[in-house]
């Protein structure tokens, strides 16, 4: 109740209720704004949905049909400002209609079961078994690959003008690509171009497989380094491009093309959109591979199209001692555990096991105690378990200075039990935190009350002189609001010998030491920090910038601090604090990555994550006092 529909979200209460009750919760949920469709054309795409402005709300809906087994992909509609859950694979459909449904559009689940059990039962060839394969024969899935007992036998299938060798390997992506290139060159006659973050990459990893497998197969063509040349139409180079730099791939066109990023999770927005430009013809496919780290970035746009995810999960060191248990997470089998796990909690060597559980088919790849310390170390909700163990993106990174899953569950603190935030905050006067604008830059304003954070907002600057003025005249008018709104009053009625404070900080470094002037000439309480200078813990941080964010990120990650509904502003902030990444120094000292790669990241500055920082530093007592120690508000 009360909510706007961006802040909606489902109670924690939901997510312990039992199958059967969780799947009435989810049907009648899905009888407001879900969806069963079948379409229009020759062949009708089906689909059940689900659309909310609320991207929280959309994402709960997923992790619970997870505990189903139903796997659907959530999607933003930038037209309409909403988000998405979409189901469209057959028996993802079937399963959602056995056991869940949707109250009061029953006739319309039936059309789309309907179609899905008729493609799920559906007789005919797929088109890709025939295509391109010779007369009278079809393609076929690879099922499985496993090690021959005998590692001396090969075993070979021959078809007139193909070969198909069944190998014992399980290989690397980066393998995968080199074989594709090898492939793409000398069977299909066409142009092949490598990319990666690093020379290193193109060098040694891509193309030293490349050259290697070039070299054990005795195939044909001249190999310098990072270029193979077949014939003039028929050939393959690698480079590194600037960060920035999307005209490398300019005037790269061919009618047989293949580009391919290597360890594309750390291919730039910039690079990714100049070799797409490229990739355009009929004839021409793009393949980018990488470990889902970073969240955001090109690479997860480019899956949230089409991927193929590979868990560790598949992997035939460990597929055999796990299984997944209803709420989507994978577990070692029941009948596992106490034969390979040891009183200590952790996993026993190898040779301590019983005969009857397999050892590692490739050693040196991954093992069930590599997978076991993750879980333990990090987390299964941790962002390195995400990307590292279930070929996930994770929702953050883990070099965020606040992640969006602390963020949001510092809304969702506030949602639970707004009086009691409130009540938490009486003690305290307001504090603002003033970011000014350069002229490229908007000016943001933070409204602190001791561990809530009231408000966030930011106006564009014009680049005249008067700018320094308007964020001045920002700040002023919350001052002269704060004791007039109805709020504060209702605070100072509780203790009206004490009226509210209200007081800036400003960043007085740059255009800020002019706004700090002018509110300190006409009266205001204004407290002008450098963040550049010295951190009052000198020892652990660079600088007073990497101490106050650092003190906003504590505050955060120990549920210290709520945050009150931000409207329009709320995701912005949210990705501001989310995009900005901490590092450490070359002795060990805590600092905030240089603006420059967060305006990268964020393609903007990150005006009002700095606008809350500055107003979260020193919280100020009623009495007027600071406090220049950390306050706990647990």
């Amino acid at each position: 109740m009360g909510k706007t529909s961006e802040d909606k979200l489902i109670p924690d209460c939901i997510f312990e209720l039992p199958k059967s009750q969780l799947a009435l919760f989810l049907s009648r949920l899905f009888a407001t704004d879900g969806w069963a469709s079948v379409g229009n054309s020759s062949r009708a795409s089906v689909e059940i949905g689900f659309c909310s402005a609320s991207r929280l709300l959309v994402e709960q809906i997923q992790r619970l049909l997870l505990r189903f087994g139903i796997n659907g992909s959530v999607s933003r509609k930038n037209k309409v400002n909403a988000w998405v859950y979409s189901i469209r694979v057959s028996s993802m459909i079937l399963k959602f209609a056995e056991e869940i449904g949707i109250y009061g559009k029953e006739e319309a689940l039936q059309k789309v079961v309907k179609v899905a059990e008729q493609r799920a039962t559906s007789k005919q060839v797929p088109k890709w078994r025939t295509k391109d394969a010779p007369e009278g024969t079809a393609w076929e899935k690879v099922v499985s690959v496993r090690r021959l007992e005998d590692e001396d036998d090969t075993v070979a299938i021959e078809v007139p003008g193909h070969n198909t060798f069944l190998t014992s390997f399980y290989e690397h992506n980066t393998f995968l690509a080199a074989c594709l290139v090898l492939w793409w060159v000398l069977a299909v006659g066409g142009l092949a171009i490598t990319t990666a973050p690093t020379k290193r990459q193109v060098i040694e990893l891509l193309w030293g497989e490349i050259r290697r497998t070039h070299k054990r197969l005795d195939l044909p063509g001249e190999l310098i380094q990072t270029k193979l040349t077949l014939t003039e139409e028929a050939r393959a180079f690698g480079f590194t491009a600037s960060d920035t730099n999307s005209n490398a791939f300019q005037g790269v066109h061919h009618p047989r093309l293949l580009v391919i990023e290597d360890e594309a999770c750390g291919i730039s927005q910039d690079i990714d959109e100049g070799a797409s430009s490229c990739a355009t013809g009929a004839q021409n496919r793009f393949l980018r591979i990488g470990n889902p780290i970073e969240p955001g970035g090109a690479f997860e746009k480019a899956c949230k199209q089409k991927h193929i995810r590979i868990p560790v999960w598949n992997h035939p060191n460990v597929a055999w001692a796990y299984e997944q248990e209803p709420d989507g997470e994978h577990r070692l089998k029941p009948a596992v555990r106490p034969q390979i796990i040891g009183e200590d909690g952790e996993v026993l060597p190898p040779d301590q096991w019983p005969d009857s559980c397999p050892r590692d088919a490739i050693p040196g790849a991954v093992s069930i105690t590599w997978i076991e310390e993750a879980r333990a170390k990090y987390g299964e909700g941790s962002a390195y378990w995400q990307s590292r163990v279930c070929g996930l993106f994770p929702e953050d990174s883990t070099q965020s200075i606040v992640p969006r899953t602390w963020f949001m569950a510092a809304r969702a603190r506030y949602d639970a039990d707004p009086e009691h935030w409130q009540k938490q905050s009486i003690a305290h006067s307001f504090r603002l935190g003033l970011d000014v604008g350069d002229g490229a830059d908007s000016h943001a304003l933070s409204r602190w009350q001791g561990p809530l954070l009231w408000s966030a907002r930011s106006i564009p600057t014009k680049g005249d002189q008067e700018d320094v003025t308007r964020a001045a005249g920002l700040a002023i008018a919350v001052l002269k609001d704060i004791k007039t709104r109805s709020v504060a009053a209702q605070l100072n009625r509780l203790n009206p010998d004490k009226p509210h404070q209200g007081s800036v900080t400003v960043d007085r470094g740059g255009v800020g030491a002019g706004a700090h002037a002018l509110l300190k000439e006409q009266g205001y309480p204004s407290t002008g920090v450098h963040w550049g200078e010295a951190a009052r813990d000198s020892a652990q941080f660079l600088n007073a910038k990497a101490e106050d964010y650092w003190a906003l990120r504590e505050a955060c990650r120990k549920n210290e601090i709520a945050i009150a509904p931000l409207g329009q502003y709320e995701d912005e902030l949210m990705e501001d604090l989310a995009g900005t990444y901490w590092e450490m120094t070359s002795v060990g000292k805590i600092k905030i990555e240089d603006k420059a790669k967060t305006r990268k990241r964020l393609k903007r500055s990150p005006d009002l994550g700095d606008a809350v920082a500055l107003g979260f530093r020193q919280p100020r007592l009623r009495d007027g006092s600071f406090s220049h120690t950390p306050i706990s508000y647990a």
